[in-house]
């Protein structure tokens, strides 16, 4: 790929489909026709600007998405990860061939309470206000510090309980690997790909339950972190990713950062300075 990938959350496509940012469609279409970046859409993106009962609409958004992307897909599935070229309009009915039932998300993130996660929280002394207030490094350091002093009261015998979110993370990979590699070899799935991605949605959702840049209680009944989690993966591919949602930001930030990966987050009013500065000295 011979241009610089942006990754647009959902709702920076559905802001310039709706007119809302038509300043920033056009900065994006010019950072098209003279450079750098390129704009690949994902599954997970068309799911969330279409609706089925809204035709006329799902065909004006897959258009503009096509426009921006130049059909250019970023295909995530269990035994694929790459850039390839597929119309938006294949990925929208291979998607809704067999449609799911609309809350299956909410059900599972619900699965345990709002009320039961802040009720954890405190538990290990941490709380939004505190954790927003500072750096994603300096919030990782201090969840890392509550978990680490957390009284366990451990009985002679028990296993040791993880001290650190690496310690959570080495949980993570080795449960995935026990269980699910024998599944992956038999799909032909790249493993170390899913070991990210199982790695990176556990990460953001802890940092979510521990309190940074948390989820209100009624977006947290939507399940919509695990939607932003998965976007936060796909992001993990690209240069930058660019969003109004300064949670989703703020966690995909210090998600990047804890594994080191270097791609960088934007709200949509400084990529669109950024694309203004950049499109200034191109002209």
């Amino acid at each position: 790929m011979d241009r610089t990938p942006v990754y647009l959350d959902s709702n920076v496509i559905i802001d310039m489909a709706d007119g809302r940012e038509n300043e920033l469609l056009g900065l994006v279409m010019r950072s098209i026709y003279f450079g750098p970046y390129c704009y690949p859409y994902s599954a997970e993106q068309i799911s969330e600007i279409t609706d089925n009962e809204r035709q006329a609409r799902n065909k004006s958004r897959l258009m503009l998405l096509s426009d921006i992307s130049r059909n250019v897909y970023f295909e995530h599935s269990i035994n694929s990860l790459q850039f390839r070229t597929e119309p938006t309009t294949n990925v929208f009915e291979t998607i809704n061939k067999m449609p799911l039932t609309q809350s299956w998300e909410a059900d599972l993130a619900n699965f345990i309470s709002f009320e039961q996660q802040l009720k954890a929280r405190t538990s290990y002394g941490l709380s939004t206000d505190d954790l927003n207030n500072i750096s994603a490094e300096e919030a990782i350091s201090k969840i890392n510090s509550a978990i680490s002093e957390y009284e366990y009261g451990i009985k002679p015998g028990q296993i040791e309980p993880p001290r650190s979110l690496d310690d959570l993370m080495a949980y993570t990979e080795h449960n995935m690997r026990e269980h699910f590699t024998p599944i992956w070899d038999f799909l032909g799935a790249d493993v170390e790909s899913q070991l990210r991605n199982g790695k990176l949605v556990s990460l953001f959702s802890l940092l979510d339950s521990f309190g940074f840049w948390s989820d209100s209680k009624k977006i947290y009944k939507k399940g919509s972190r695990l939607a932003d989690s998965r976007h936060a993966f796909n992001g993990s591919y690209f240069k930058c990713v660019v969003s109004r949602d300064k949670r989703f930001l703020n966690k995909s930030e210090a998600a990047y950062k804890f594994f080191e990966i270097t791609t960088e987050c934007f709200h949509t009013d400084n990529f669109k300075s950024h694309l203004d500065d950049l499109m200034s000295k191109l002209s």
